[in-house]
């Protein structure tokens, strides 16, 4: 079964992982340029590739008909309404967005800051216009936590909350997650299925590593999807190279572990602030 699984993963077609383009520039790399982004698309055009929904990444056989490539935006920033949706537009490509469905149309409040820099997510209007482009919509949880870290009714309450309140504004299934900091255990996958998804996209997890959890999900209609992280550093060679590896190579996971790695400040920045001002509570009593 596990030798079957990895079979199908390196089987299915390349899923790249994209942040914000354009718009505020930030401290870290998990963004890229406006123009970064055309090169990229302009190249995946010319080199033949078309790009595939989740949603035949899950029915189409499983398989590969022609150059496919699957495109995905985690967080739902509001630049890409403006810098990736014409760019798509323009080569006939989609791709799938993650909103933080409580931060839909507010601030970026569950990251942090150094320098009181904002960036706004996409509104409901906005998110309405990607659908009618032929985009997809996913959940990239309710408010960004790191799912690991929940516990049980914690970890299903949020799933469940961020799915239901973007199916009752956009009036479709949401059927799709992306895990908050690329990263989820056996417990996420399974409170993914109960709260009803279909497929859990990851980041920074081998897919030796996920081979174990993956059979079990299977079983009860639950598909894990690797991705391949695209950020600021990114030449167009670089990013060439990601979409035509045909396996996660040992470069590419320490890459993008190192990534995931400094990701993991806001994680801990935030569970300082919530340990102080647990203290500071305690000690007003």
């Amino acid at each position: 079964m596990v030798f079957l699984t990895l079979f199908l993963l390196i089987m299915l077609p390349i899923v790249l992982a994209y942040h914000q383009v354009g718009g505020r520039k930030t401290l870290g790399i998990t963004w890229i340029t406006s123009a970064q982004f055309e090169r990229q698309m302009i190249w995946l055009a010319e080199a033949g590739y078309r790009t595939s929904s989740l949603t035949d990444y899950l029915n189409n056989n499983r398989a590969i008909a022609g150059k496919k490539i699957v495109l995905t935006f985690d967080d739902g920033f509001r630049a890409l309404a403006k810098n990736a949706l014409p760019v798509l537009q323009r080569f006939g490509f989609t791709a799938t967005v993650y909103p933080v469905a409580d931060y839909v149309g507010r601030e970026n409040r569950w990251d942090v800051n150094f320098f009181g820099r904002r960036t706004m997510h996409l509104d409901w209007d906005e998110l309405r216009d990607m659908l009618a482009a032929g985009w997809e919509i996913g959940s990239h949880s309710l408010r960004h936590a790191y799912l690991p870290s929940l516990s049980e009714a914690e970890l299903f309450d949020d799933l469940r909350r961020s799915r239901e309140i973007l199916e009752d504004h956009l009036n479709i299934p949401i059927r799709h997650l992306s895990l908050p900091f690329g990263r989820g255990n056996h417990r996420v996958f399974e409170a993914a299925r109960q709260a009803g998804y279909h497929t859990v996209a990851t980041l920074g997890q081998r897919q030796d590593n996920l081979a174990g959890q993956i059979p079990s999900a299977e079983r009860r209609g639950l598909m894990i999807v690797p991705r391949r992280g695209i950020y600021l550093h990114d030449t167009l060679n670089s990013f060439q190279r990601r979409v035509e590896t045909g396996g996660d190579s040992k470069r590419e996971y320490l890459r993008q572990r190192a990534i995931s790695f400094f990701s993991t400040g806001t994680i801990v920045v935030k569970a300082f602030g919530k340990l102080g001002g647990a203290v500071k509570k305690r000690l007003e009593i």
